[in-house]
C-alpha cells in the first residue's frame, strides 16, 4: 500500500491539474478525445482502510434509520417510511449517471469481487452503493417524517436548510479523510475546502421531489404499493438533478472563467430554489413564502370558516324566523 500510496502522490506532483483540478481557479487539462476534463482513474488511489471504515460507519447510521423508519411506519400506521429507506438504496443507479455529468469519481478497487456494477467505463464498487444508501436514507426519512408530523412551511424550510449543512459536513469529512472518492474538472462554489456547494442544493431539491410524491400519495402507496417508491426516488432524483445540475454540468465540462464557471453554479442553486418552491406549491400544496402556515393551520382555517358560515347562516334564519 505505501507503494501505491507513494505512487500516486508522485502523479499528483507531475500533473496536478488533472489530478487535483476541483474548483473554478485550477486549468483543468482537457482530454484529447473529447475535449472535456478527464477524470482521475487511477491516478487517484483507493484507501482501503479508509473505505472499510467509511463504509462501516454510513452502513451502520443507514440500518439505524431503518429500524427508526419502521418503528415510526408501525406508529403511523404507513409502510412508507421503511420504503423511503429502501428505495433509497437505489438512488445509486442515478447518482452514477450523475458523477459522469458532474465530475465526481469513486476510486475503484478493480477487485472482481467487490464489484457493484460497471458503467460505461467505469467500476462502481460495493461501497459506493453502502455509501449512498445512508445519504439518502436520512435525508429521505427526515423530510418524510417532517411532513407527517404536518410542520409548518418554516420548520420546514430549516429542515431543508439543515440537510443542506449537513451535507456540507459529511461530505468535507469524507472528502478530507481521503482516498473514498472526490470531485475533479471545473467546480463551482468550493467555498470550504474540497466540497462544491451547488451539489447540496441539487441533491436535497432532487431527494425532496420523490419524498413529497410519496407523502402527497401516502394513502394509495401504503401497504403493497409502497414497493413502487423503489422505483420512485431513483426517477425522481435524476430528473430534478438534471434539471437543477444542468447549468453546472454545461460549465464543469467546459473551459471557461472562473466567473462563468461560479455563474454556473450560482444558476443551478437558483433552479434548485425554484423547482423546490414548484414542489411546495404544486405536489404538497403549500405556499412556501406562508411560512407560518401547516396543514394542521390550513384545517384550522377552513373550519373556523366553514364553522362561521353556519353559524352566521343559523343565526339569520333565526333572526328572519322572530319577525312572525
Amino acid at each position: 500500500m505505501a507503494h501505491i500510496g507513494a505512487a500516486a502522490l508522485a502523479l499528483c506532483a507531475l500533473a496536478p491539474p488533472t489530478v487535483l483540478a476541483q474548483n473554478a481557479q485550477v486549468k483543468v487539462v482537457l482530454a484529447d478525445a473529447f475535449r472535456t476534463p478527464a477524470p482521475p482513474n487511477d491516478a487517484f488511489a483507493m484507501n482501503t482502510n479508509h473505505v472499510i471504515v467509511s463504509t462501516a460507519v454510513m452502513g451502520g447510521i443507514a440500518l439505524f434509520f431503518m429500524v427508526v423508519a419502521y418503528f415510526d411506519g408501525k406508529k403511523f400506521n404507513d409502510t412508507v417510511p421503511t420504503a423511503i429507506i429502501m428505495g433509497s438504496a437505489f438512488c445509486v443507479v442515478p447518482e452514477a449517471i450523475d458523477n459522469y455529468l458532474a465530475g465526481c469519481f469513486w476510486s475503484q478497487s478493480h477487485n472482481p469481487k467487490m464489484l457493484l456494477f460497471f458503467l460505461m467505463g467505469r467500476e462502481f464498487d460495493m461501497y459506493v452503493g453502502v455509501m449512498w444508501w445512508a445519504f439518502g436514507a436520512i435525508l429521505g426519512y427526515i423530510l418524510y417524517a417532517m411532513l407527517l408530523r404536518e410542520i409548518s412551511n418554516k420548520t420546514l424550510w430549516i429542515g431543508l436548510g439543515l440537510s443542506g449543512l449537513a451535507d456540507i459536513i459529511l461530505e468535507e469529512i469524507l472528502l478530507n479523510y481521503g482516498g473514498i472518492y472526490m470531485y475533479f474538472g471545473h467546480q463551482p462554489l468550493v467555498l470550504i475546502s474540497k466540497f462544491p456547494w451547488w451539489w447540496l442544493f441539487s441533491n436535497v431539491s432532487s431527494l425532496f421531489l420523490s419524498v413529497s410524491i410519496a407523502y402527497r400519495f401516502r394513502e394509495w402507496l401504503n401497504g403493497w404499493r409502497s414497493i413502487l417508491i423503489c422505483a420512485l426516488m431513483p426517477f425522481c432524483y435524476i430528473g430534478g438533478f438534471t434539471l437543477s445540475a444542468m447549468p453546472t454540468i454545461f460549465v464543469i465540462q467546459g473551459d471557461f472563467s472562473p466567473l462563468v464557471t461560479q455563474l454556473g453554479g450560482l444558476a443551478t442553486v437558483a433552479v434548485s430554489l425554484i423547482q423546490t418552491f414548484a414542489m411546495f406549491n404544486i405536489i404538497l400544496e403549500r405556499n412556501p413564502f406562508a411560512l407560518s402556515e401547516s396543514p394542521k393551520s390550513v384545517k384550522l382555517a377552513l373550519n373556523g370558516s366553514t364553522n362561521g358560515y353556519a353559524n352566521g347562516h343559523t343565526n339569520g334564519s333565526a333572526k328572519k324566523g322572530s319577525k312572525f
